[in-house]
C-alpha cells in the first residue's frame, strides 16, 4: 500500500502556539516577574519603614526637648505654670514642617510655635490617656488635607509628683508621602523596563540558543520530502554542527550519528536484497535451464541423462531451501532485535534469550561425535581433537547454541586441507571470569587481515573462499545467533596457517 500524500507533507514552519520558544518565554517571563516584583515589594518596604521612622525619630527628638524646657519654666507653686513660656531652645531645635503645642490639664495652650500645622489636630483619647495615666501616645490627623503625625508627651510637676499637661508635636507627612509615592512610580516603571528588556533579550537569546533546533528540523523535513513509496528517502544530509560543546551541540551531534547509523542500515540493507536477489538467481536460473533442456529434450534423453540432471535440479532445490532458511532465520533474528524493550543504564539488563541451562562442554562433545562419525564416513583425512575442556554451564536455547558450533565447526571443516599432510581442528572450552567460551581452532588457509573485519557481514565471502560452495551466510548467522543469547564471537587468523573463532557466552548465574 502506498503512503497516502499527506504523510510526507512537511508542515508549516511558522511558529506554533505550542513552541518551544514561546514555552521557555512564558516559563522565563513569569520568573522574572516573580523576582522583580518580590524585590520591589522588598524595596518599598523596607524604604517606607526607614523613611517613618526617621520621622518618628525627629519628633521624638523634639518632644524629649520640649518637655525639657518646659519643665525648667515651670514654678514651684500650684498650679505651677509661668504667666507665659517663653520656649526659646525650641526653635534651635525645630526641623521645618514640625510644630510644637502645650497644654494643660484643663485643655489651654500654654505655648504654640508658629507653624502653618497650628493649630494641631487632637486626638482626645490619646491627649486623655497621657494627662491621666502619663503614657506617651500618637496618632495621626488631617491638616488642610495633608497627613500630619502628632506625638504626646505628658508635662509632670516640678518635683514628679502629678501631671499638669502635655507637650503635643507635630509633623507634616506631606514630604514622607510625596517620597513614598514617587518610590512607588520608579520602582513600578524601572520593573516594567526591566521585565520588557528582560522580555527581548530572553527572545532573543532563546532563538540564539533553538536556532540548532531549526537546523535539525530542516534536515529531518528535507529527508521526509524524498520519500517516495518504499524509498526511504536520501539520508546523506547532516545538521551543521556549531562551536562548542553545549548540551545542543550534543543534540545535533546524536542526531547526525543516527543518520550515519539510518544511511550504514539503508546501504546494507540494499545490498543485503541486492546478494540474496543474486544468490538466488544462480540456482533458480539452473533449476529453470535442467526443466528446460527436460521439456525439449526428454523423449530422446538416454535414463541415466535424465538422471543426471534431476538430480542437479534437486541440488539446487536443496539449496534454495537452505538459502531461504537462513534468510528466514536472519529475518527473524532482526525482528527480535527490534523488539528489545530499551532499559535504563543504570538497570541492570536482562538476559537475552534466556532459556534452559546448557552445559555447553557436554553439547561440544555430543556434536564432536557425530561430526567424527560424518567425517569417517566420508573417508576424510580431518582430524577433529578435543583440547582443553572444562564444566561451563551457560543459560540460553540449546539449539541455537548448537547452529553456532555447528557453522564454525562445518567452516573449519571446509576451509582446512591437507596439503600434503592431515589437517588439524582442535575445539576446547573453557570458563574466562563470567564467560564460558569455546574455540575451535584449524589449521585451514586462514583469513587475510583485509578481509577479517568483513567475515561477520552478510554474503561476505573473502577470495580465498570463493572456491568452495557457500552463501556466505553462516558466520553472520552464527554473530546474530550469539548476539542473541547476550555472548558475541572474536576471530584470529594467519594466512597460510588457520583460524581461531572463539564463541564468549554469560554463565548461569549458579556459576558467577
Amino acid at each position: 500500500m502506498q503512503p497516502s500524500q499527506s504523510e510526507h507533507t512537511p508542515k508549516p514552519e511558522g511558529k506554533q502556539p505550542g513552541s518551544l520558544r514561546l514555552q521557555l518565554m512564558i516559563w522565563y517571563g513569569g520568573l522574572v516577574a516573580v523576582l522583580l516584583t518580590l524585590f520591589a515589594f522588598l524595596v518599598l518596604y523596607l524604604s517606607t519603614q526607614t523613611l517613618y521612622a526617621n520621622a518618628n525619630q525627629a519628633m521624638n527628638t523634639v518632644a524629649a526637648v520640649v518637655v525639657n524646657n518646659v519643665r525648667h519654666e515651670l514654678v514651684p507653686q500650684e498650679p505651677y505654670w509661668p504667666p507665659s513660656l517663653s520656649l526659646k531652645a525650641i526653635d534651635t531645635y525645630n526641623e521645618p514642617g514640625i510644630s510644637v503645642a502645650v497644654l494643660d490639664l484643663n485643655g489651654k495652650f500654654r505655648y504654640t510655635s508658629d507653624s502653618a500645622l497650628t493649630p494641631i489636630p487632637k486626638n482626645a483619647n490619646v491627649i486623655r490617656e497621657a494627662q491621666t495615666v502619663g503614657r506617651s501616645g500618637e496618632y495621626v490627623g488631617i491638616v488642610d488635607g495633608e497627613r500630619v503625625k502628632v506625638e504626646v508627651m505628658p508635662v509632670s510637676s516640678p518635683h514628679g509628683e502629678a501631671i499638669i499637661g502635655v507637650v503635643l508635636v507635630a509633623k507634616s507627612l506631606k514630604e514622607v508621602d510625596e517620597t513614598v509615592v514617587g518610590l512607588h512610580v520608579l520602582i513600578i516603571t524601572l520593573g516594567l523596563v526591566v521585565f520588557v528588556v528582560g522580555l527581548v533579550g530572553g527572545w532573543a537569546i532563546t532563538a540564539n540558543v533553538l536556532r540548532p533546533l531549526a537546523g535539525i528540523t530542516k534536515t529531518a523535513r528535507n529527508i521526509v520530502a524524498t520519500v517516495h513509496g518504499t524509498h526511504v528517502g536520501s539520508l546523506s544530509q547532516r545538521v551543521q554542527r556549531p562551536r562548542g560543546h553545549d548540551e545542543m551541540v550534543q543534540v545535533i551531534d546524536t542526531f547526525n550519528e543516527m543518520l550515519d547509523s539510518l544511511e550504514s542500515a539503508t546501504k546494507a540493507q540494499r545490498r543485503f536484497i541486492a546478494d540474496a536477489s543474486h544468490e538466488l538467481r544462480a540456482p533458480l536460473t539452473s533449476v529453470q535451464g535442467n526443466l528446460a533442456f527436460l521439456q525439449r529434450y526428454l523423449d530422446d534423453m538416454p535414463t541415466e541423462e535424465r538422471r543426471a540432471v534431476l538430480n542437479g535440479a534437486y541440488e539446487d532445490t536443496l539449496r534454495l531451501a537452505r538459502l531461504v532458511d537462513e534468510l528466514l532465520l536472519l529475518a527473524r533474528a532482526d525482528a527480535s532485535s527490534d523488539t528489545v524493550a530499551i532499559v535504563d543504564a543504570n538497570k541492570e539488563v536482562p538476559e537475552k534469550k534466556a532459556g534452559e541451562i546448557i552445559e555447553l562442554d557436554h553439547t561440544l562433545l555430543q556434536l564432536i561425535r557425530q561430526l567424527r562419525g560424518r567425517l569417517s564416513l566420508d573417508k576424510s583425512q580431518l582430524k577433529l581433537e578435543v583440547g582443553h575442556i572444562e564444566p561451563v554451564r551457560v543459560r540460553g536455547d540449546e539449539e541455537s547454541i548448537r547452529r553456532i558450533m555447528l557453522i564454525l565447526l562445518d567452516n573449519a571443516i571446509k576451509y582446512t586441507q591437507g596439503k600434503g599432510e592431515v589437517g588439524l581442528i582442535t575445539v576446547s572450552v573453557e570458563r574466562k571470569q563470567n564467560e564460558g567460551v569455546f574455540h575451535v581452532q584449524d589449521t585451514g588457509i586462514g583469513i587475510d587481515p583485509g578481509d577479517l573485519p568483513h567475515i561477520f557481514e552478510r554474503f561476505y565471502r573473502a577470495d580465498r573462499a570463493r572456491s568452495q560452495h557457500g552463501t556466505g551466510l553462516g558466520l553472520s548467522i552464527a554473530h546474530t545467533l550469539a548476539e542473541q543469547l547476550g555472548g558475541r564471537i572474536t576471530a584470529e587468523s594467519v594466512p597460510g596457517e588457520g583460524s581461531t573463532f572463539s564463541v564468549w557466552l554469560p554463565l548461569a548465574r549458579s556459576q558467577q
